[in-house]
């Protein structure tokens, strides 16, 4: 029997083409905002776009603050995907005066060297103590800073400024890539993550 999926739905967010990618691999996948239906599922994916302001705006406006902090450590799958990643930290320097969820300590903060922001396109990936480098596709312009660096699950280098893609915690992935932008790469991600389940 396929394990039910919660897709998150906020308000804002690349919900559509993440929910085809999984779809695509064969996820039992359902967009809902219902407390009650995200709490009964096998996993969840919290996709986010936009400022991490209005990420979190949206996210309490809808009332879903409590429950995805529930969710994530609720020793359940959890991936969280861009800005679905940023705002489980508890600041960030776009929106400095909008509390993060705070699931985890850090901050998100501005690239310093770059010479071209947003970060867009695709880039490597490097899997801390793992596997060789993939490619992804990033479309960015802060990035995640924790205060436990063994959070760190994987980095990445954008214009010689390393940077934090990937962190991990028990049954939490959160990403800055957009695995539904990267192709097989990101198909493969997904697919992964789906299985283990």
């Amino acid at each position: 029997m396929k394990k039910n999926i919660s897709l998150i739905d906020f308000g804002a967010g690349n919900l559509h083409s993440v929910h085809k990618a999984l779809k695509f691999v064969g996820a039992n996948i359902e967009i809902t905002n219902d407390e009650s239906r995200i709490e009964k599922s096998d996993a969840v994916i919290f996709p986010g776009v936009g400022a991490f302001g209005s990420v979190m705006q949206s996210i309490r406006e809808n009332n879903l603050e409590s429950i995805i902090k529930k969710m994530a450590t609720s020793g359940k799958p959890f991936l969280g995907i861009c800005v679905g990643m940023q705002v489980l930290f508890e600041s960030g320097e776009e929106n400095p005066d909008m509390p993060g969820l705070g699931v985890f300590k850090g901050n998100v903060v501005k690239f310093k060297k770059a010479k071209k922001i947003p970060h867009i396109g695709w880039n490597d990936v490097g899997v801390i103590h793992e596997s060789p480098l993939q490619k992804f596709y990033f479309v960015h312009s802060y990035y995640v800073i924790p205060e436990d660096k063994n959070l760190i699950y994987a980095k990445s280098n954008y214009d010689g400024e390393e940077f934090c893609c990937a962190v991990k915690k028990d049954n939490l992935l959160a990403v800055q890539f957009h695995p539904e932008k990267s192709g097989d790469a990101g198909l493969n991600f997904l697919s992964d993550f789906v299985k283990k389940i």
